[in-house]
């Protein structure tokens, strides 16, 4: 495995890290069972991922508790990155909402760490900004909670480049966790060549395009959790089509390569600018196993270009 450093953290992280949202469960996705996600976790330390990205919100506090519980004999070498900024009322995606006030992250805080079993969290990001709350309220607030010994290094999470530097002038951040793949790529413009300039880490999220880029939809498939629902991504209508077009045409590459559209579509986030690590989720211990053969390797200067065109940014 591959590590890397986080932005201008003395964080030496894996080149692909534990995306947690999966193992929460409902209501984002379904799972195999608390004791599949497990196996995944502790295969994934095997294999020497030492990078695991949770949030409060994934299965309201179900994806911390497991990580806190699975991985506690394993503490000692694997960092723990999950975030704050998003509430709920009750246990529905209707009840969600940002708040990053002083007085709430002082209050997510404890949870998490309760949940996680640890005194410290590695890395604590912003979910979403919370555009009602003054940035320097957030920053200040993260600061103090560096100050006090209970996180260890600041990120943000789907921040536009304003927003980070209006955080930047008040504390330092070391990571930003957008989304990433080769059918999102909005980031490149602007994102990316700030995060270069200011040594902020990319954490890329959703590098599959949840699932899209493995190649295993196809053009008749209906979702029917949260991607129907338009919250991240396109999974309906005519951009689905085109998508999955795209994904089509990927395979040719990935079969050349004796690859899988998955390895060859986390493989290419990995080497691009500015990205420290990928997240990559699994349902269970096989898929861990198939996807962390996205590192140790790089695409070839033709394939990279074969992908590019395929996936060109319009």
């Amino acid at each position: 495995m591959e590590y890397r450093k986080l932005g201008s953290s003395d964080l030496e992280i894996s080149v692909l890290g534990f995306g947690a949202w999966g193992i929460g469960g409902s209501p984002f996705w379904t799972t195999e069972g608390d004791r599949a996600s497990e196996k995944a976790l502790l295969k994934a330390v095997d294999l020497g991922i030492n990078f695991f990205d949770t949030a409060p919100v994934y299965g309201f506090g179900h994806s911390e508790s497991l990580i806190g519980k699975t991985l506690k004999p394993h503490r000692d070498k694997v960092l723990y990155a999950t975030k704050c900024g998003l509430r709920w009322e009750k246990e529905s995606l209707g009840s969600i909402r940002k708040v990053a006030t002083r007085q709430s992250i002082e209050e997510e805080i404890e949870l998490s760490l309760k949940r996680l079993q640890t005194d410290v969290i590695d890395l604590y990001q912003v979910h979403w900004p919370d555009g009602e709350t003054p940035q320097a309220e957030t920053m200040q607030t993260l600061l103090r909670l560096q100050e006090q010994g209970k996180i260890r290094h600041i990120g943000v999470s789907n921040y536009s480049v304003p927003q980070m530097q209006e955080c930047l002038e008040v504390g330092p951040i070391v990571s930003l966790q957008p989304e990433y793949s080769l059918l999102q790529r909005s980031i490149e413009k602007k994102i990316v060549p700030f995060c270069q300039e200011k040594e902020i880490g990319v954490v890329a999220y959703s590098p599959l395009a949840s699932g899209v880029l493995t190649g295993k939809y196809g053009r008749d498939t209906k979702f029917t959790d949260w991607r129907s629902k338009g919250i991240i991504g396109e999974f309906t209508g005519e951009a689905f089509q085109r998508n999955v077009e795209k994904v089509e045409r990927m395979k040719a590459v990935a079969d050349e390569l004796d690859k899988t559209c998955a390895q060859v579509a986390v493989n290419w986030v990995t080497h691009q600018p500015a990205v420290a690590t990928a997240l990559i989720g699994v349902k269970n211990e096989k898929q861990m196993e198939e996807n962390v053969k996205a590192a140790g390797w790089k695409l070839n200067d033709e394939a990279m270009g074969r992908l590019d065109s395929i996936f060109s940014v319009k």
